[in-house]
């Protein structure tokens, strides 16, 4: 069923006797725990995942969060999780007991009304990608082909597709429209 969501941008549904094809164009997010409940670090993330490659491919971006042991993010989890679950009532008498996350994970988060002005205005952009740019994504996508084609089955990282492609130009552009450019550099 995934795959006609992320393919032909449809779902097809059979209830109570109606058959109907929906249109869908939104974007998944989907996670994953790995083989045998625990990342190996000895393994590619391919094999970490295991998902047959024409679903993993359909992927423009996968992202391993691994839960690595550290006494201090630990701690810091442990009572913001503690926080949350022991204050009760939504009074203020409850917000002031909360810990500040900006203390705990040492940022600061940006304001939902600058947030959606700021994704409004980068909408705004249809960055294009120059010849010289096209030229050299292309000869990089080639030799990522032909890496793949020369190297042991086992030992691939990832499966280099045309999605692949498809995805690298999306997320280029992306990146320049987050910094409202009508052109895609290099570094984007």
């Amino acid at each position: 069923a995934i795959h006609e969501v992320m393919e032909q941008q449809s779902v097809s549904l059979a209830k109570a006797g109606i058959t109907t094809t929906l249109n869908c164009r939104t974007t998944v997010l989907a996670a994953a725990n790995p083989q045998f409940g625990r990342y190996n670090p000895y393994k590619s993330p391919v094999e970490n995942i295991d998902l047959p490659p024409a679903l993993l491919s359909r992927f423009d971006l996968l992202f391993l969060l691994l839960d690595t042991i550290d006494v201090e993010k630990d701690k810091n989890l442990a009572l913001h999780v503690c926080k949350v679950h022991s204050t009760f009532g939504g009074g203020e008498a409850g917000r002031k007991a909360d810990v500040s996350t900006d203390d705990i994970y040492e940022f600061k988060a940006y304001d939902a009304n600058f947030m959606r002005n700021y994704v409004r205005r980068a909408k705004t952009f249809e960055p294009l990608i120059d010849d010289e740019l096209q030229r050299d994504i292309v000869a990089e996508y080639v030799n990522l082909r032909d890496e793949e084609k020369s190297a042991d089955r086992d030992s691939r990282k990832s499966y280099t597709t045309p999605r692949t492609l498809l995805a690298i130009l999306r997320l280029s552009q992306a990146h320049a429209r987050a910094r409202f450019s009508d052109k895609v550099e290099r570094e984007d």
